[in-house]
């Protein structure tokens, strides 16, 4: 064999070399920007996931509150307590309204929730407030001890055990 087949043969082995070095250089590059990615990633799922517990145990301890300023204590009128149980439990697991033990706070809300609240309800002129203070009144009366009976059972509910 000649010299200069050899010389060629060598230059195109070093430059299929060269390229073969090249290619593994961004495979190798490729897979470590995945792998960082994919950390990335997981690192997210994770605060997303702890993020949703602390918010779930957020709304389970406002149910508990709410329940206990509803029947212990009576901070809370019975229909400002079903209009925040209701969001609660909507957030936390809807399912809980078609429970015979709690399906009174859904019917009370539903029956109350044509009366504005908040700033909507001071724009009322004094007789309309009246008027929809009288209706809350009427309804509470009527549902009192269910609704009290509820809070009591929410309270002691196994909220935590729900997914």
């Amino acid at each position: 064999m000649n010299d200069s087949i050899l010389y060629g043969l060598s230059g195109l082995g070093l430059l299929v070399i060269v390229a073969l070095s090249v290619y593994i250089v961004r495979q190798l590059a490729k897979l470590k920007e995945q792998r960082r990615q994919q950390e990335q990633d997981r690192q997210r799922l994770e605060a997303a996931k702890s993020k949703a517990q602390e918010q779930r145990e957020y709304i389970i301890e406002s149910i508990r509150v709410i329940a206990r300023a509803m029947s212990e204590d009576e901070r809370l009128t019975l229909t400002e307590g079903c209009i925040r149980l209701k969001v609660l439990i909507d957030n936390l697991k809807p399912e809980i309204h078609q429970d015979p033990d709690f399906e009174i706070i859904e019917q009370h809300y539903q029956a109350t929730r044509h009366i504005p609240f908040l700033k909507e309800w001071r724009k009322l002129e004094r007789r309309e407030q009246r008027r929809y203070q009288q209706e809350m009144n009427t309804l509470e009366s009527q549902n009192r001890s269910a609704l009290l009976r509820a809070a009591e059972k929410l309270r002691q509910y196994p909220l935590e055990r729900m997914h």
